[in-house]
């Protein structure tokens, strides 16, 4: 596969229509019938090495073939998903699974409903190490086609840069917007594919 170059300034973000075509050209093509497929939720516990789990919400596309694969889309926030941000989260990754996309939403440890202590800051080397294993087991699922794109805003954006810089094998795309301009200035990630 090729070698893909994204250069991500602070402030700058690529549209949702943009990720999906990103996904889409390094994960799997889009979906052959112009029916969206109707979705279903799963809530998942994820193990980290340590013995922490971490929950998700799995939006998951019903799936009309047997054995049909679907890359991942990953949001990995501390924002307890299960109750203040349930309202947001529903349309974005009700879209993305209709579309073909198992689109997943994952509470950082010690937030929400994973389980673990909250680490002293934000952007810790810890929850990078959580978010490579979160990514990792995405792929390794029966569904997954081994294949992950993350997407955020704010912290979420920002994260998904860490993680595209620690290349995550099965990490093929990023979607990152209104990230903390303070933390740098401009970052190139390479080899994403």
């Amino acid at each position: 596969m090729e070698t893909v170059a994204v250069t991500l300034r602070a402030g700058v973000a690529m549209t949702v229509a943009a990720f999906a075509l990103i996904v889409s050209v390094h994960a799997a093509p889009a979906p052959k019938s112009a029916a969206l497929r109707t979705v279903r939720m799963v809530q998942q516990s994820i193990p980290m090495a340590d013995g922490v789990h971490l929950s998700a919400t799995l939006y998951m596309p019903d799936s009309a073939k047997a054995n049909e694969k679907f890359p991942a889309l990953l949001e990995y926030l501390p924002y307890r998903k299960d109750d203040a941000t349930a309202a947001r989260d529903y349309p974005t990754h009700y879209w993305f699974a209709s579309h073909g996309y198992v689109s997943v939403r994952v509470d950082i440890r010690g937030f929400g409903t994973s389980e673990g202590v909250p680490t002293e800051r934000e952007y810790s080397e810890q929850e990078q190490l959580d978010g490579e294993q979160v990514i990792a087991w995405l792929a390794a699922q029966p569904w997954s086609n081994g294949k992950v794109g993350m997407f955020g805003i704010s912290w979420g954006g920002f994260n998904s840069i860490q993680m595209a810089m620690r290349h995550p094998p099965a990490l093929k795309a990023i979607l990152a917007s209104m990230l903390p301009s303070s933390f740098f200035t401009m970052t190139s990630i390479t080899s994403m594919g």
